[in-house]
């Protein structure tokens, strides 16, 4: 073939090439096309019920070392739940069979009422691959488990009956064959909505839990942290308080940067607790301002700034030390992973830049490991860290990524394509796989940090609930 036709021909080809795999880098990522499937398991299922059943509100699946748990939230406009022999009727236990009045009045969301009924489905993984329904409830709920799994306790958004104050709470110690109403509040002097907490258990009975750390002394001169521990599961909780506030206010970051003259009203904030021994504790209070970029472009920039103090258990009793300021740090997210390692999604530096980075217990610096995934690698994107999951030899990660194509390609205006995704790791950080999940984070249902397990199901399916599960070691 002359050179005068084989060359125009190559570039041609050449250019198609680079067309076909700019589309493929773009589209498949949103068409959830591609995706590693390590160790891909099937776990059990559930009869009568679909995965699009189980609302995203719902727990999902909670696995303990003595079994395994799926919970739901199952709107009652398509399904009708009519009292058996088999799974415990708890609305009933908890009000009797009399009518009673509309759901919403018994709820503490009454005021903020469902547009739907629901129930909320409490099954087990039986030895038969099955799970079985163990208990029912109207309303919402969520389920948490002691460390050693032998008690789950069952958050509703039920009212205590007979005027009392707080909302129900069941507890079961015998896998779900019985269950019993905690006789007290869970946490009562943290207040709010029960099923928005989230106790982190240190062992079956050491349990903390918090909200929001005040900015003012009390009468005692003391200040809030927000942030309650309980040596009795949650029924008597003691107050953690330091001598100064944990929070700034927007002039502390408006002196670090003045180079920001435009700060907005709202800022992120969030508290991490972790107990390191029977001696020992953090608290982390991260904060993060947003304002307008001093660059005259129009965009947004965060400032960073967490506090953190140290916990020591003296006499029973637990006593705090000096408050630790750490500017242009946000954490995230964090977390143990039952090995002595200790994680975190954290935005670090001027820049903001979110990386998983691993802390030293001993000093408490942050390592950093490696780089938040972009799904549309190797094209530019901006990508935003949402979660992080850790597991005793694994780390997961769910991101949102967005890519603008360049002007050249899209002339006419501006344009930009963006997806979901979820990404595992083996070697902490180094390098990243996308997992192949139906609906990216919305198809998760659990994670297993001690067997470095997560758990999805198939958004597609229009019969039962099978739940899957990749092995990520």
């Amino acid at each position: 073939m002359p050179r005068s036709i084989l060359i125009p021909r190559l570039v041609v080809a050449l250019l198609v090439g680079a067309a076909l795999w700019y589309m493929w880098i773009i589209t498949g990522p949103k068409l959830e096309i591609g995706g590693a499937s390590p160790d891909q398991q099937a776990v059990g299922g559930l009869q009568g019920l679909t995965p699009r059943d189980f609302g995203e509100s719902g727990t999902g699946v909670v696995v303990t070392a003595q079994g395994t748990w799926l919970v739901g939230l199952v709107d009652d406009e398509y399904h009708t739940f009519e009292p058996s022999a088999g799974p415990v009727n708890l609305t009933e236990q908890l009000y009797g069979k009399a009518p009673k009045a509309p759901q919403e009045q018994n709820t503490y969301f009454g005021y903020f009422s469902r547009s739907k009924p629901q129930t909320t489905i409490v099954s087990r993984l039986e030895a038969d691959g099955q799970f079985k329904q163990v208990a029912q409830l109207s309303g919402a709920a969520s389920l948490v488990a002691s460390a050693d799994g032998a008690r789950v306790l069952l958050l509703t958004d039920l009212k205590r009956p007979n005027g009392a104050d707080g909302q129900v709470v069941f507890t079961s110690d015998d896998q779900g064959k019985t269950w019993t109403l905690l006789a007290g509040e869970l946490f009562p002097a943290i207040g709010g909505a029960l099923m928005l907490l989230d106790p982190y258990f240190y062992s079956k009975d050491e349990v903390w839990a918090w909200s929001f750390p005040d900015e003012m002394e009390d009468e005692s001169n003391r200040v809030s942290t927000g942030v309650y521990y309980s040596a009795d599961g949650g029924l008597h909780s003691t107050l953690i308080a330091t001598p100064h506030p944990l929070v700034v206010g927007r002039e502390y970051v408006s002196r670090k940067r003045p180079d920001i003259k435009q700060w907005h009203d709202s800022n992120d904030q969030v508290t991490h607790v972790l107990q390191l021994d029977a001696r020992r504790a953090y608290i982390w209070v991260s904060q993060r301002f947003w304002g307008v970029a001093p660059d005259d472009k129009g965009g947004n920039v965060s400032v960073g700034v967490t506090t953190r103090v140290e916990l020591t258990r003296v006499d029973g009793q637990w006593q705090t030390g000096t408050a630790h300021r750490e500017d242009d740090l946000y954490i995230t997210d964090l977390a143990n992973n039952g090995a002595g390692r200790v994680l975190g999604l954290i935005d670090h530096g001027p820049d903001g830049q979110a990386v998983v980075a691993e802390m030293n217990t001993t000093t408490l610096a942050w390592q950093p490991l490696g780089e938040v995934p972009n799904v549309f690698s190797p094209l530019a994107a901006s990508t935003v860290a949402q979660k992080l999951w850790v597991g005793r030899n694994s780390l997961m990660i769910s991101t949102y990524s967005q890519h603008q194509p360049p002007r050249w390609l899209y002339w006419w205006g501006k344009a930009s394509i963006s997806s979901g995704a979820v990404f595992y790791s083996t070697n902490w950080g180094q390098s990243w796989r996308r997992l192949a999940l139906d609906g990216a984070e919305h198809g998760i249902r659990g994670f297993d940090g001690t067997s470095d397990r997560v758990f999805w199901a198939r958004q597609s399916h229009l019969y039962d609930v099978g739940i899957h599960a990749y092995g990520l070691r």
